[in-house]
């Protein structure tokens, strides 16, 4: 097994760098916005790209490391209601 990090190692497009803008509220706590939105992403992983705003860089990190080390559901029970934890759960248990 490679030792090899595969963070930072794809050069991202402006388009595609302001697409995430777009939907990463980086105002927000990254933990908190992945307990509200974690659910939806079910496969890749942003951080591989080398963005040119370190600040988005920074915030997608931190979210989706919360993700991957921490799992959705603990990030549900911290920030979510108990309606909101049911109504993300079925979303996310049932695609």
């Amino acid at each position: 097994m490679s030792s090899k990090s595969y963070f930072r190692t794809v050069d991202i497009t402006e388009e595609r760098e302001e697409r995430f803008k777009s939907i990463f509220d980086t105002t927000m706590d990254p933990r908190e916005w992945m307990a509200h939105n974690g659910h939806r992403f079910i496969a890749g992983d942003p951080r591989r790209f080398k963005f040119r705003d370190l600040i988005l860089e920074a915030w997608i990190h931190k979210a989706f490391s919360a993700l991957v080390d921490e799992g959705i559901e603990k990030l549900w029970y911290e920030f979510l209601t108990p309606d909101e934890i049911e109504r993300v759960s079925d979303i996310y248990h049932n695609p």
